[in-house]
């Protein structure tokens, strides 16, 4: 069909669940600077209880995003091998006050990402309502199309956040790493449920295992080459229970540091007083304590809007099999 040009375009037979059937490889990590005496001075260090007198926002709003492979492609064009993804994300927002969760805002987008710079001169209609925008990667790498879908979720996520925390008085926490470094009229944290990286001395490994639930660390500072500068600070959640690594319930938060050494450590006590608050109990989510209940709840809302992924993936096969037998 003409919308696929000269593209050669087949389904990868193995379930989205099992990955590709080619191997997939991964980026290193990137060194930071770290500042660990912002707040305190290293042999100081200890868990710190919100100041008296802070004061728990009003209000919450709390940004998340889903995404899923729908579908992986493998295509030739020139004689060369070509990998893809038919894939979908979600972004929302989800506001708490005075006691009340509501779901506030919510956008869908639906792409067809492929590697080696290749691309199509028009969006792939797979059905009425499943129109695939068509977006490239440089490289030439099967994990190259996962990582560009990944990114256009983390995009979109951004936009809404950044959205949400200039124009309201709120507290604005984005699920996973803060996006943007600018001052906005609001407060935005990032919430780093998944520590791959502690940043801390291995002596102050101890301080960190021993927060109770609704204390946090010190106050301190990171600098990236390939981002702006932040403050940061660890929070426990949660108690640990008894068979649990001494650091399970632990979460990373961060700022930009463009607000200032103050308001970020307002921000922190402010993180302290309330988040626990949102931690699910172990029975009701397997990520718990670090995926609050209005994440969770935000996720799942999302995973519907997105549709049956495996009705999805049946078109999408019939779509690409009219192209063979056209």
């Amino acid at each position: 069909m003409a919308f696929l040009d000269d593209l050669d375009l087949k389904l990868d037979p193995w379930d989205v669940e099992y990955g590709s059937e080619l191997p997939m490889s991964g980026g290193e990590p990137v060194a930071e600077g770290v500042d660990l005496g912002v707040e305190r001075l290293v042999p100081e260090w200890a868990p710190v209880v919100p100041a008296e007198g802070s004061e728990a926002p009003r209000r919450i709003v709390f940004v998340d995003g889903v995404r899923r492979v729908e579908a992986r492609v493998v295509a030739r064009r020139g004689g060369r091998v070509i990998h893809g993804a038919f894939g979908s994300f979600g972004v929302g927002a989800t506001a708490c006050e005075g006691g009340v969760a509501r779901i506030e805002s919510e956008a869908l987008g639906r792409v067809l990402a492929l590697d080696s710079g290749e691309s199509l001169a028009e969006p792939v209609r797979v059905a009425d309502g499943l129109v695939y925008r068509v977006i490239s990667a440089p490289e030439c790498d099967p994990a190259a199309p996962l990582q560009r879908l990944q990114d256009e979720m983390r995009l979109a996520e951004e936009r809404l956040a950044r959205n949400l925390a200039t124009r309201e008085d709120a507290l604005v926490v984005t699920d996973g790493p803060l996006m943007f470094g600018d001052a906005v009229r609001g407060a935005a944290v990032g919430f780093v449920k998944r520590l791959f990286e502690l940043y801390v001395e291995p002596a102050l490994l101890g301080i960190l295992a021993a927060l109770p639930a609704g204390t946090r660390s010190p106050l301190f500072a990171l600098q990236a080459p390939a981002r702006f500068a932040r403050y940061s600070w660890f929070l426990r959640l949660a108690t640990p229970h008894a068979a649990d690594s001494d650091l399970a319930g632990l979460v990373r938060l961060e700022v930009s540091a463009c607000i200032g050494k103050e308001a970020a450590l307002r921000l922190a006590d402010a993180t302290a007083l309330t988040l626990p608050r949102f931690a699910p109990g172990r029975g009701r989510d397997p990520r718990s304590p670090q995926n609050l209940l209005p994440i969770g709840a935000l996720e799942s809302h999302l995973r519907r809007s997105l549709g049956d992924p495996r009705l999805i993936r049946r078109k999408i096969g019939s779509r690409l099999a009219e192209v063979v037998h056209a």
